[in-house]
């Protein structure tokens, strides 16, 4: 008997648990973190630029687990809502309340109430008001790490009203239903993906400095400022700043124009 107690020990200590962590996408690259809550803070300080977090993880996509949100660990601030770029990695779906590092390109962005609703409907800030245009923290990962024990989820925070009338693309972005722009800085070097399973058309328009399309199937292009590509629907791309100087452009996308049966006049 206590031979079968010792083994059913072994077997209990090797068995996976909940402490255990999962690493998703590249190797982390930064060591200071910055805390959530200066985000809300200082927003203009940190748009489009990497950053590391971390804190606990109030909600995932129950369906597909495509996003999380990441709250500090006391609860005491707005989260921010994380998923991969072009959904190269999901969550599991039972991380709620366990802990998240998450390294990525940080951004402010304005939704419209269908698509916060959506999200709601797979367990972002359940039971909160959804105003008709909300700005939303938002993080596209490159590096995650999840594990720990789960603890209790605070209560969600409310979900930020704003107005869609006045934006200033250099602390935000804009959604609408089928449309939507936003603004990125590129120091030398760096490369913005853009995967193609969108049914959207994007226009690329270069600010600052110069940006090179890579778009799958053509030759890549340079834009100078005041230059702009398109790039039509499920089309493969991403934007690389092959210069040496910084550089800044704007992107804009439109959904995909269904074939009407009668031509409008």
């Amino acid at each position: 008997m206590k031979v079968l107690a010792i083994i059913s020990l072994l077997l209990i200590a090797a068995a996976p648990g909940k402490n255990e962590w999962v690493h998703l996408g590249e190797n982390f690259t930064l060591e200071e973190e910055t805390p959530i809550p200066k985000f809300v803070e200082h927003p203009e300080k940190y748009q489009n630029r990497t950053v590391k977090i971390s804190g606990i993880i109030a909600s995932v996509c129950n369906e597909d687990g495509c996003f999380i949100e990441v709250i500090p660990k006391d609860g005491n601030s707005e989260g921010i809502v994380v998923n991969f770029p072009g959904l190269k990695h999901t969550f599991p779906l039972d991380c709620a309340g366990q802990e998240a590092v998450v390294e990525g390109i940080f951004f402010q962005k304005i939704y419209p109430s269908v698509r916060v609703s959506h999200w709601q409907h797979h367990s972002f800030r359940m039971g909160r008001k959804v105003p008709e245009y909300a700005l939303i923290m938002r993080m596209e990962a490159e590096a995650v790490k999840i594990g720990g024990r789960s603890v209790a989820i605070p209560i969600p925070s409310e979900i930020k009203e704003t107005s869609p009338y006045r934006i200033d693309l250099d602390v935000m972005e804009f959604e609408d239903e089928g449309f939507g722009i936003g603004k990125k800085q590129m120091e030398p070097g760096a490369v913005k993906q853009r995967h193609g399973k969108s049914k959207a058309r994007e226009m690329i328009v270069c600010l600052e400095g110069s940006v090179t399309v890579y778009k799958h199937g053509a030759e890549p292009i340079t834009l100078n400022s005041g230059e702009m590509a398109f790039i039509p629907p499920a089309i493969d791309h991403e934007i690389r700043n092959e210069g040496k100087e910084n550089a800044a452009y704007v992107f804009i996308y439109a959904r995909e124009i269904k074939e009407k049966k009668e031509h409008d006049h």
